[in-house]
């Protein structure tokens, strides 16, 4: 299923990075301002994409508003490697997590363009 790919774009250089990893993927970002965020009306099909490790508390509250919402968007919240107490925080409010040396993996996912076996069959060394 194709799915919209939002961006809440708060910060230049995480903006470049996720809309250079889309291109890889072959599909089209649309940013969003966090306040054009919360005053969305969302479908189930958009992806809505943020860096939680920007101003977190304000990250959170975003995500539970977002999952809130009747239909929800799915949300990626992006984190680094070692920040193991925001990332438990953030899945517990229902967001779906991605690193940002692995965001392509996540966003690939997250939009049906691949899956899980995809992602292993291409990793294996050839037989």
């Amino acid at each position: 299923m194709a799915r919209t790919l939002l961006l809440v774009e708060d910060e230049l250089l995480f903006g470049q990075r996720l809309r250079s990893a889309a291109r890889r993927l072959g599909v089209q970002v649309q940013a969003v301002t966090p306040t054009q965020a919360r005053n969305r009306t969302w479908t189930r099909d958009e992806v809505v994409v943020l860096q939680a490790t920007l101003r977190p508390e304000k990250q959170l509250e975003l995500i539970d508003h977002l999952k809130g919402r009747k239909p929800a968007p799915v949300v990626i919240a992006v984190s680094g490697h070692l920040e193991t107490e925001l990332r438990q925080r953030l899945k517990a409010r229902g967001a779906i997590l991605a690193t940002h040396s692995g965001m392509d993996r996540v966003l690939a996912r997250a939009l049906g363009i691949s899956d899980a076996r995809g992602d292993a069959a291409r990793h294996q060394p050839p037989s």
